[in-house]
């Protein structure tokens, strides 16, 4: 995808008209603000490739993995008005290393086509990037973390 892109500002560009992204670039490296347009939920990988699994066509999700494949990040549609999660629920998903990312924080994008770099782990179709509900996520954490607890 990458291949043609010299500078970070075509990079960025592509991101912009691939994806329809309100990609910037801080200090040369693309990246999304979080915020009413763009959530973000960030967990392991492993259990993010369970949760993608999951996930129906309808609400298939960008992921963004770092550069280790430590953690994955799906991109999300923040709910409108801005609902905050409830504490409970926050408890549960910290339990399993998941964070909601707040609004105003910045999140890096792939901007090469190797896996040594910040990479996508789910990559959406080209055209304007379709992102699940958050709720559809965090359904999909709650599933895929019930399902482990009751195998033994």
């Amino acid at each position: 995808m990458f291949e043609t892109c010299h500078t970070p500002h075509e990079i960025a560009h592509l991101l912009r008209h691939h994806y329809g992204l309100p990609v910037q670039l801080l200090g040369g490296r693309p990246v999304l603000t979080t915020g009413s347009l763009i959530g973000a939920v960030v967990m392991p990988a492993e259990l993010g490739r369970k949760v993608l699994a999951t996930l129906d066509h309808k609400h298939a999700a960008p992921v963004v993995a770092d550069p280790s494949e430590r953690t994955w990040t799906f991109l999300v549609n923040p709910p409108t008005p801005a609902i905050a999660v409830d504490v409970a629920v926050r408890r549960c998903l910290a339990g399993h290393h998941v964070t909601i990312v707040p609004s105003g924080r910045q999140l890096m994008l792939p901007a090469t086509d190797s896996s040594l770099g910040w990479h996508w782990a789910g990559e959406s179709a080209p055209g304007t990037v379709r992102m699940p509900p958050r709720a559809a996520v965090i359904a999909a954490v709650h599933r895929v973390t019930s399902l482990e607890a009751t195998i033994p």
